[in-house]
């Protein structure tokens, strides 16, 4: 079935997954988040998720749609609906990064929300989802547990960063339940439906717009974070059914041509030499020769080409800033 065909049937709910926490009492706080839903071509999704947004218990929603210069009526439908604070219509396509960084930046809620259009939450999901943010300050990004819709089948739950910068959800495709429904820390989760403080992302500088147009941006995100010695956390609690990949075909040569050279611009920004002679090298080698790289290293190598003319450009933008002083030069 096609993701359009999908997107107009509603969504059958299969039993409830596990580990859903309580409904709160109603003398718990309610949280107060911007949520962003940075829409391309996604006509046939953005009332169902608006629709679930607003089905939402313990939270306090600003919707901030952003259409990326779409051909469809995105940005008609979302400029309609009574729960969008603010619908913004950018005249170029901006890519995940711009266009999400467009969209929390025009909000003031304390925590910020960043869901796909094709995602269907769950009407405690974003309560949980917030929860580890305000009881614990390690914890600085915090994502979902997804499923296929109509199904009780997984698509995320976590995942792990391998050395050579490929991603690999925990759970995927596998049936819904134990050991998945239990929150945990993890070194990546999807942007599909992710939750930050305000304050947290305004330190991060925002999604990196060199990832232009989409993928690795949450990766890098994680990856920062979990450097400085910070957490990253799978809520388990946090349940949504998610489309996937409207804007690309799943699995179509463009998806992959665009996610391999993403993957490379992500080791350049963020290995050093010890890193990538240590960490990418071999492992990328054995995955290249390995059985899984077939019918894709076409793409791969012309991944690499294009991450070696991106650390140039790199190179030639750092020179080109200007420079500083030496300290005991400056003037007092």
């Amino acid at each position: 079935m096609s993701a359009e065909t999908a997107a107009d049937q509603p969504i059958e709910q299969p039993a409830a997954p596990t580990s859903q926490p309580a409904p709160p009492d109603a003398a718990e706080e309610t949280f107060r988040a911007t949520v962003v839903i940075l829409s391309y071509h996604s006509e046939q999704f953005l009332e169902g998720c608006l629709e679930a947004l607003g089905r939402s218990r313990g939270v306090e929603l600003e919707i901030v749609c952003v259409d990326n210069a779409s051909p469809d009526r995105s940005h008609e439908i979302a400029q309609k609906h009574p729960l969008v604070a603010k619908a913004i219509r950018s005249e170029q396509n901006l890519g995940f990064s711009g266009g999400n960084n467009l969209g929390w930046r025009e909000g003031t809620a304390p925590y910020v929300v960043l869901i796909n259009p094709d995602c269907r939450v769950q009407p405690d999901a974003l309560r949980n989802l917030l929860a580890p943010l305000r009881d614990e300050p390690e914890v600085a990004i915090v994502g979902a547990r997804l499923l296929y819709p109509n199904t009780n089948t997984l698509q995320h739950a976590g995942g792990i960063l391998h050395p050579n910068g490929m991603c690999e959800h925990f759970g995927v495709d596998r049936p819904d339940g134990a050991p998945w429904d239990k929150d945990r820390d993890v070194e990546y989760v999807t942007g599909a439906l992710i939750a930050f403080r305000r304050g947290d992302l305004e330190d991060l500088g925002g999604l990196d717009e060199d990832y232009w147009p989409a993928y690795y941006e949450e990766t890098d995100l994680c990856y920062r974070v979990r450097r400085q010695g910070r957490k990253v956390r799978y809520a388990a609690g946090a349940v949504a059914y998610h489309y996937e990949s409207p804007a690309l075909e799943k699995r179509s040569a463009r998806l992959v041509r665009t996610s391999y050279r993403s993957r490379i611009r992500f080791i350049v920004k963020n290995y050093g030499v010890v890193e990538f002679c240590r960490d990418f090298l071999p492992f990328e080698v054995r995955w290249f020769f390995g059985r899984f790289a077939r019918g894709y290293r076409w793409q791969t190598v012309r991944s690499y080409l294009s991450g070696v003319l991106f650390a140039l450009r790199c190179v030639a933008r750092l020179s080109r800033r200007p420079r500083q002083p030496p300290r005991e030069k400056l003037r007092r």
